[in-house]
């Protein structure tokens, strides 16, 4: 155990400042355990990035602390540097999308016991552009929310109802999405409230898919695009299927599965990545990259490696 040298990446700002109130205890938590740990404490967006990117290869295990964003962030240090370094996480920021679809815990003791003691399971990201993404790529209603929600709004009043109630503010900038989104030698056109390329049973921590439709590993990703309602009815259907997790047959609602997806908007499009913006002048090329993230996780199945 003591030879196991751990880059521990914390967020300061994600979950009501819980990752700066508890740096210490968890960095505390990991000595104790007989790990080598050394903290690294995110200033401004893009550090935790460029700290992989640096200092990554350095270490045994790169571990962080906060919301999707920093896991995004780390996710694409490891990725762009190239790295076969197993990937820890602690969920402490507002929604915590990936954190639930990998069934992680929040309290502090169980997420160090876990990084310390679990296999490492090989997952799929996703590539958008020249750009990754852990679970999920999205356009139209509430993805502004994702990345617009100021941070003092999602510390005071929590991560689901401060971006609800900042998406309510937002309703009246709604507009939908023209798109083409050509996979499987099929095509989707339309005008799209929502769209998104995800490898997750949750969005937004409000929207779940059946865990049932959604496998983190098979190499592709799952397509969502919901078209905008003409009348009552079409929006009390598309309300029903996805708060019953039914979004399969549903004529005003697109499922579709694949490792590859081109999508071809009318006009420019703004994206959300983990939570992140990304701006996407037109044409834009997603993939899905199989088994790219080793991640320490409780699940033990065939993919589980020793650390």
């Amino acid at each position: 155990m003591g030879s196991i040298k751990i880059m521990l990446i914390i967020n300061p700002c994600a979950g009501r400042k819980s990752g700066k109130k508890n740096s210490e205890k968890v960095l505390a938590l990991f000595k104790e355990n007989g790990a080598d740990c050394h903290l690294y404490m995110t200033e401004k967006r893009g550090d935790a990035t460029q700290f992989v990117i640096n200092d990554g290869s350095k270490y045994d295990v790169v571990a962080c602390m906060g919301g999707d964003g920093t896991l995004n962030e780390v996710i694409n240090g490891l990725l762009k540097a190239d790295l076969d370094v197993p990937l820890g996480y602690i969920p402490a920021g507002s929604t915590n999308d990936f954190a639930r679809s990998m069934q992680l815990s929040k309290n502090l003791e169980t997420a160090v016991h876990n990084i310390l003691t679990c296999g490492v399971k090989e997952i799929d990201a996703g590539l958008f552009n020249d750009r990754y993404f852990g679970y999920v790529a999205s356009f139209g209603i509430f993805t502004r929310t994702s990345y617009s929600t100021p941070q003092k709004v999602k510390n005071v009043l929590g991560g689901k109802t401060s971006y609800l109630l900042h998406g309510i503010t937002e309703l009246g900038k709604i507009r939908t999405e023209h798109m083409r989104i050509e996979t499987n030698g099929k095509s989707y056109e339309g005008d799209f409230l929502f769209g998104a390329v995800t490898n997750s049973t949750s969005l937004g921590g409000v929207l779940k898919y059946d865990p049932q439709l959604v496998d983190m590993n098979d190499g592709r990703l799952e397509l969502m695009l919901i078209h905008k309602p003409k009348n009552p009815a079409q929006l009390f259907s598309i309300l029903k299927s996805l708060l019953s997790k039914k979004v399969t047959g549903n004529p005003y609602i697109v499922f579709d599965r694949s490792d590859k997806f081109t999508v071809l908007p009318s006009s420019r499009s703004d994206w959300s990545l983990d939570g992140e913006f990304a701006y996407s002048t037109g044409r834009c090329e997603m993939k899905c990259m199989k088994h790219k993230i080793r991640f320490i996780c409780p699940q033990g199945n065939e993919s589980v490696i020793s650390l």
